[in-house]
């Protein structure tokens, strides 16, 4: 059992390794964009092309990377994850997802209230009539 203090500093073990890739991509960006920009000015050549090509996907992949470990891409791929494990768990009839049940009705004052079990089964005998 993890205590609150080995929590805490889990997290910020996390947050700061999150912080740190970050940074790291920051840093490898503007050293892109500075060589680029000075080989572009002084050579302005063909192979230059290929060394930005070349490093244009690098930062692309550091990006990825990112966008999968911490970013949007984590959240939903860990939703997908949950989704899927939820409906395998169902088929296996291992785990049934709750239903919600419960009726409610609208009070004269324009809010909802549950309906009790023997009211549902005095309106349905009513319908039934």
């Amino acid at each position: 059992m993890m205590t609150e203090a080995d929590q805490y500093n889990d997290i910020r073990r996390h947050v700061e390794k999150r912080l740190k890739r970050k940074r790291d991509i920051y840093i490898s960006v503007a050293a892109y964009v500075v060589t680029n920009v000075a080989l572009w000015f002084f050579f302005r050549q063909s192979w230059v092309l290929w060394v930005t090509l070349g490093g244009g996907i690098g930062i692309t992949a550091l990006l990825y990377d990112y966008y999968n470990k911490y970013g949007p891409g984590a959240r939903n791929k860990e939703a997908v994850i949950q989704r899927e494990v939820e409906r395998e768990m169902a088929l296996r009839g291992v785990y049934e997802k709750p239903k919600n049940d419960v009726q409610m009705r609208l009070t004269d004052d324009g809010e909802l209230e549950e309906v009790l079990e023997d009211e549902i089964s005095l309106a349905e005998k009513r319908k039934r009539n």
